[in-house]
């Protein structure tokens, strides 16, 4: 049976994309986590896209996960930093909740 992780800390944050196209990692600094919500902002008036530092938006040439307005995805993952939102329209973007011991 495996046994639900449990933190001892939880922290949050949220990243606005200032230019359309350019690809913005979650935190500018390394920042250790275990897991992280990213959640696409509700007022967001198009898909964001969630991915490595090569992440792409722009439909025809998209990489990485697209979140639709209002829609989460969570990730394992050891360093904030390591993930990286685009976004079609400048200024929008994700709020984020991430956990740690």
């Amino acid at each position: 049976m495996d046994k639900e992780a449990v933190f001892s800390v939880v922290s949050d944050g949220i990243q606005l994309v200032a230019a359309a196209g350019t690809a913005e990692a979650l935190t500018a600094t390394a920042t250790k986590c275990r897991r992280v919500i990213v959640h696409a902002r509700k007022e967001n008036t198009y898909d964001v896209v969630i991915g490595g530092s090569t992440v792409v938006a722009a439909s025809g040439t998209r990489r990485g996960v697209a979140l639709a307005p209002g829609q989460s995805l969570t990730l394992n993952i050891d360093d904030l930093n390591k993930v990286y939102v685009d976004a079609i329209v400048t200024g929008e973007g994700v709020s984020f909740m991430y956990f740690n011991n």
